[in-house]
């Protein structure tokens, strides 16, 4: 039991009361708040970290050759010193390639003269990691009519895989060296090294970096396969889109990651904004895209497409404000903290669902309400406060 001291009312000690429950609700807020600007901060920090690591070193950062190199062997330079390869030492497979008829250059039919048997290997990953090459005869004829050397051709080869190209890795070879590097991150100046140790395989940097310019290059099966998925993610009935820092040469770019339910597709940009947005969507998407509150979403060409704010990133800013409006008049602070708190709300009920706490039919129920408090919300009157008279007389 309280007692009161001399001249002290009860009515005193119950305004020091409400007082202290107030200074008490006050510091409860405050605390809130710094607990979650301690947590942007760490993961601001993180993302600088994850960014110092990522990226290349300053001196190289937005400075661009003028006159870049391409990758491969310069004319005359290294130690190059046959017009071809050598013959591999194994040879596992040994596949004879058909004699051709017709010359190609003057349309003759019929029977050419051979003047030499070129040979070609493709060499190829065989399970249990055993390297396997396939040495390829390849008859070379010539036109009686004009001489024209005619050479055999076989699926597997090249048109141009003869002289010093006409070793070459198979496709399987090809994919396990872009998944070394684009999957596990390995870089293309070890992978060499990597193949070495596992199956005694020489391959050089520069062939790994051309074999991915052919993989990608337009009409490729690479390509159409992209293709056929980008298709999907824009008729997918939901889109989530966000885009990360990259690198392209010594140039800042972005990735833009396009997901729906069962497909993922990644498009490198030197830009972001809405373009590249509506480029990986189409014309024609009838989705809803799910973002951030990047400001290239609200661009009046995405007006048309239903969009749905990421809840993480509502929360965050929500609570921003609430922290924003600690200690000033009106109720501001106690406006954003119910906002986030809707959010919340939403997460811990998707939750339920997708655990199976909950039914779908409470999951609709419940979800019903939510919009009704977030309506409620958003359609108040303007808070009363000092700072809104103020806007309002000025």
């Amino acid at each position: 039991m309280l007692s009161m001291g001399a001249g002290m009312t009860e009515k005193d000690l119950f305004e020091i009361i409400r007082r202290q429950s107030e200074q008490i609700d006050q510091l409860i807020s405050e605390n809130k708040a710094l607990k979650a600007e301690v947590a942007r901060l760490k993961k601001r920090i993180e993302e600088l970290e994850r960014r110092e690591r990522k990226y290349a070193a300053p001196f190289s950062r937005e400075k661009r050759t003028a006159d870049p190199k391409s990758p491969g062997r310069r004319p005359g330079e290294g130690t190059f010193a046959h017009k071809f390869p050598p013959t591999p030492e194994q040879i596992t497979v040994t596949v004879p390639v058909n004699t051709p008829n017709t010359c190609p250059r003057c349309g003759f039919t019929g029977p050419l003269i051979l003047t030499r048997q070129d040979k070609a290997w493709v060499t190829e990953l065989a399970p249990q990691n055993a390297m396997q090459v396939t040495e390829y005869h390849v008859p070379v004829m010539a036109c009686p009519q004009c001489h024209h050397a005619v050479r055999g051709d076989h699926p597997d080869l090249n048109a141009d895989q003869v002289g010093a190209t006409a070793h070459r890795l198979g496709p399987v070879l090809h994919a396990t060296l872009q998944t070394l590097h684009h999957e596990l991150g390995l870089p293309v100046r070890r992978i060499g090294r990597v193949m070495n140790l596992l199956g005694g395989l020489q391959v050089t940097q520069s062939a790994i970096t051309q074999a991915a310019e052919r993989l990608a290059a337009d009409g490729s099966a690479l390509a159409a396969h992209i293709d056929g998925l980008q298709t999907q993610v824009q008729q997918a009935p939901f889109v989530q889109h966000d885009d990360t820092g990259w690198r392209i040469g010594a140039q800042n770019a972005w990735v833009g990651t396009f997901r729906s339910a069962d497909t993922v597709v990644f498009r490198a940009n030197l830009r972001h904004t809405n373009v590249e947005v509506r480029e990986g969507l189409g014309q024609n998407f009838t989705g809803v895209l799910v973002s951030d509150r990047f400001s290239s979403y609200d661009s009046r060409f995405l007006q048309d497409v239903r969009q749905q704010k990421c809840l993480a990133h509502l929360i965050r800013n929500a609570d921003e404000g609430a922290a924003g409006e600690q200690r000033r008049p009106g109720r501001g602070e106690l406006y954003g903290q119910r906002v986030a708190q809707v959010f919340r709300d939403g997460i811990r009920l998707h939750r339920d669902v997708t655990t199976g706490v909950c039914t779908r039919e409470e999951y609709a129920q419940q979800g019903e309400a939510l919009t009704l408090r977030l309506d409620a919300l958003l359609n108040r009157a303007p808070l009363k406060s000092k700072a809104n008279d103020f806007d309002w007389a000025s």
